[in-house]
């Protein structure tokens, strides 16, 4: 079976998507606006559907072709024969990419399926759905491009999509429209960050390899590795390991932007003013896990660096630094999200802290370890932040009821009045009443939803053990592999990195026990509560198959129960059901390879179960969980307005110490500001339009323009013409002048010629 030439029309779905809603599904939903919001939604979700289908037949393919990759050409890019340079537009589909695309489109498909519903009544419905095409189109060149340039087409594309989809409701009264636009912004600008470095990366990977194509680069750095060459760069000579250490921490920089890491994860959490959706597909899926892919992808490079012991400044290698950035970031955001009151800002921190174990599991070399939790992490974490959508749609609908029925007002029964929701939206701050200061996202106003939700409330209990790392739920197969890697290899970062990320699973539990019972158990801290409806059909059914992904994903890579028994299975070559990822990633992960051919040295990676590890970290997250629910948050709060239990302890100096707030009090605010103004007066305005502008192209300008006007022009051009006319008139005054009229003159002057004549033809013979 060969779906390879399929591969293209991965990028063409999406973009006819995109064109029918442009010119067919807005005016569709202007017309008739049921009718038109079912068009335009199930048009665009089948874009996505029918991409998930192909990345199923890519995935039999690569079964079917022994998992070697395949590369799709599409069109040459750049080309410069006689410099024997070009830059092809190619797809590169490998194992690795092939787990992504089914990420991207079988989540994503859901996520679509799931907005039908929920964005239900919005007058920019099909605007929605045109940004979500847009999205899925860029991030599939981003997974499958067969370069660095590629991905970064790609990694530019769903910066600009979530700038647009966090900015979604950019026009929302009340100033809310202005703070939806400032978390767009605030994203856009954070990522820029990351993205300069990403491009600094790719031109020192250009000027050393003179390629960008992942193969040829791969392929010089380990021979320059293997023959010990030195790169000749910046005017001098450079191990091949420490060049690569400038790279892949620029490479690096670029992740800490797109994944959300310490210092740049500032812009996540305000990413939650777009609609839910956008949060389960964009910060929780999909974008955030662009920098993991980067460094998986970049595998060789950076064991590369680790093997020749090459450090930053003399104080650490990149790889440990990528682990410590991780494990820090995880435990940072775990330690903030108990402080949340908002819903979905609990889940944006806790999406900060898994990538941190992403992060670090890359970083310690468990590349399949991290792909692995990336994938459950989508599962789970897409289903947390569509439930918490739910909730909110619930509690939206629950207070628009009784806030009718104080006034007297009719109510439909299912909770669609398409004028009120095209008024009103969700995930909106806005347009709640100020007799109570009511915000559906807030969950000190919900308790008891369990009663009223029950769809909602089971599913979203799987994604919360899941995410909490309960046996047998996926989060505990994928957290616990990165948690035995570090706990097996030897080294001071490894120690440190494993007992930070068990520090961070601890968090873990315990503010998720904090959300489920502040939102789901208790008694309800607001009126709406009692009129909360459970939601649209279309979105219980994405819960519920997201659901049952986050209970048995995790079975994708069950590790084997003794190393007596993977060892017996090695030598069969047969796994059976046991490590189907492991060993279907691998073939993506070079390092692998080169590591059984003695090239370079991995850390060790675990393919059975650690027992100890296994146990401390659910024996933690239960005892976390249970103290939260039974203890810390047992009969609190009763009412909205209580007091939070952790509010005289320690941990709430966190909310109000998050990174954000010391970058804008402390660096912003104190050096940026003050430098960027001094920079501005002595560079633009002393600088450039004082002295470029006034002196040297103002003044310059004139002088040339006054010597033109009076020296040029008059002794120039029209010297030039005049002088002509004077040379042709004084040249006519003196032929005139033999002009006489006598005859004789006239005779003698022909017999003078004559005479001329007769001598020049003499001389000339002789």
């Amino acid at each position: 079976m060969n779906a390879f030439g399929l591969a293209p029309l991965l990028l063409v779905m999406p973009v006819i998507g995109v064109l029918f809603n442009i010119f067919a599904g807005r005016k569709l939903v202007a017309g008739d606006p049921r009718t038109g919001e079912r068009i335009s939604g199930w048009f665009a979700t089948s874009m996505t559907l029918t991409n998930f289908a192909i990345a199923i037949l890519l995935f039999l393919s690569l079964m079917a072709n022994g998992h070697h990759a395949e590369t799709i050409p599409l069109w040459t890019w750049f080309n410069i024969p006689s410099a024997d340079f070009y830059i092809p537009w190619a797809m590169y589909i490998d194992t690795l990419s092939a787990v992504m695309l089914l990420v991207i489109t079988g989540v994503g498909s859901l996520i679509h399926i799931y907005a039908i519903g929920y964005m239900h009544g919005d007058k920019d419905f099909a605007r929605f759905f045109i940004y979500l095409n847009m999205f899925i189109f860029f991030m599939l060149i981003l997974v499958t491009g067969s370069s660095y340039l590629m991905l970064f087409v790609g990694w530019e594309g769903v910066g600009l999509c979530s700038f647009l989809l966090i900015g979604f409701w950019f026009d929302k009264p009340d100033g809310v429209g202005l703070v939806n636009g400032r978390a767009a912004r605030k994203a856009f600008i954070a990522n820029r960050v990351g993205d300069f470095a990403m491009v600094l990366a790719m031109i020192l990977t250009f000027w050393v390899f003179g390629s960008m194509q992942f193969e040829p680069v791969f392929e010089h750095a380990l021979e320059l590795f293997e023959a010990e060459e030195l790169v000749h760069i910046f005017g001098g000579q450079f191990a091949i390991g420490q060049v690569l250490s400038w790279i892949t921490v620029l490479f690096l920089v670029g992740a800490t932007g797109k994944s959300a890491q310490i210092p740049l994860y500032i812009w996540l959490p305000d990413a939650m003013a777009g609609p839910t959706p956008v949060s389960a597909l964009i910060h929780a899926a999909t974008m955030v896990t662009s920098g993991i892919y980067l460094i998986v992808r970049s595998n060789v490079l950076f064991e590369i660096v680790r093997q020749s012991h090459h450090t930053l400044l003399g104080l650490i290698s990149v790889n440990d630094l990528v682990a410590l950035t991780g494990a820090i970031t995880a435990v940072a955001a775990g330690l903030i999200a108990f402080t949340q009151f908002d819903i979905k800002k609990v889940l944006a921190y806790s999406t900060v802290s898994q990538l941190g174990f992403m992060i670090a599991a890359v970083g310690m070399g468990a590349y399949v370890a991290g792909m692995f939790h990336l994938v459950t992490h989508a599962f789970f974490k897409a289903l947390l932040f569509l439930g918490s959508g739910s909730v909110i749609h619930g509690m939206e609908h629950g207070h628009h009821h009784l806030h009718d029925h104080a006034h007297g007002h009719g109510h439909d029964s299912h909770g669609h009045d398409d004028k009120k929701k095209k008024k009103h939206g969700h995930d909106s701050h806005d347009e709640h009443h100020a007799d109570d200061h009511f915000d559906p996202q807030d969950m000190r106003f919900m308790g008891g939803l369990r009663h009223k939700m029950p769809w909602t409330f089971w599913t979203y209990m799987a994604g919360t053990f899941a995410l909490a790392g309960f046996f047998p739920f996926a989060g505990f197969w994928s957290k616990d592999e990165i948690l035995a890697h570090a706990k097996t290899n030897d080294g001071t970062i490894f120690t440190v990195v494993y007992w930070l990320l068990t520090v961070a699973a601890v968090c873990t539990a315990f503010y998720m026990g904090r959300q489920i019972k502040m939102v789901f158990f208790g008694q309800p801290r607001h009126e709406a509560v009692k009129h909360v409806p459970e939601s649209d059909p279309k979105m219980v059914f994405s819960l519920v198959i997201l659901a049952i992904l986050s209970t048995l994903g995790g079975f994708l890579n069950t590790p084997f129960f003794s190393e007596a028994a993977y060892k017996a299975a090695s030598a069969a070559h047969d796994y059976g059901p046991f490590l189907a990822y492991e060993h279907w990633l691998e073939h993506a992960i070079q390092s692998f390879h080169l590591t059984e051919e003695g090239i370079l040295h991995m850390p060790h990676t675990l393919t059975w179960l650690q027992f100890d590890v296994a146990l401390l970290s659910s024996a933690l997250a239960i005892i976390a969980m249970s103290l939260a629910v039974f203890v810390v948050y047992r009969n609190r709060p009763q009412k909205a307005t209580d007091r939070d239990p952790l509010q005289s302890t320690p941990i709430w100096w966190m909310s109000v110490l998050p990174l954000d707030t010391l970058l804008v009090k402390g660096f912003v605010e104190r050096v940026f500001n003050p430098f960027s103004n001094w920079l501005g007066q002595r560079f633009d305005w002393d600088f450039w339009h004082d002295f470029v502008h006034d002196r040297i192209i103002h003044d310059t300008f004139v002088t040339a323009a006054n010597f033109l006007r009076d020296v040029f022009d008059p002794k120039g051009i029209d010297g030039l013409v005049n002088g002509t006319a004077r040379t042709a008139r004084r040249l006519a005054d003196v032929l005139r002048l033999t002009q006489t009229g006598n005859v004789g003159n006239y005779a003698l002057s022909l017999f003078f010629g004559v005479v001329f004549l007769v001598v020049y033809f003499v001389v000339m013979a002789n």
